[in-house]
């Protein structure tokens, strides 16, 4: 009786090269998405900051409470829709807000 080789479970030389190849392809391109995500932070932060200077001039309080938590649902709602999870969105924006109120009560 002959039996029938089981498939092998092992990639060729090949396989694994391009599986690496693959792989590192799509780490240099979330390593480029993250350049342009911390240049669209620096971007935000100076824009915070510009708004805490109008915000001084005009004699309007740096923290706006209502402001910030409309941002933030703002973004979860954007979230939400791009099918991404709500509660780190949030937290993520949540830590962008305190950035942006740091910056602004920086003179």
């Amino acid at each position: 009786m002959t039996s029938a080789s089981a498939p092998s479970t092992e990639r060729t030389s090949t396989e694994r090269t391009s599986t690496v190849r693959t792989l590192r392809e799509l780490r240099d391109e979330i390593e480029q998405l993250d350049e342009t995500i911390i240049a669209t932070i620096a971007r935000r932060t100076m824009l915070a900051r510009e708004a805490g200077r109008v915000k001084v001039a005009s004699g309007q309080p740096i923290t706006d409470p209502t402001r910030e938590a409309a941002v933030v649902s703002r973004a979860t709602v954007l979230a939400r829709a791009a099918g991404l999870p709500d509660d780190e969105i949030r937290a993520l924006y949540w830590q962008l807000m305190a950035l942006s109120r740091r910056v602004q009560m920086e003179r």
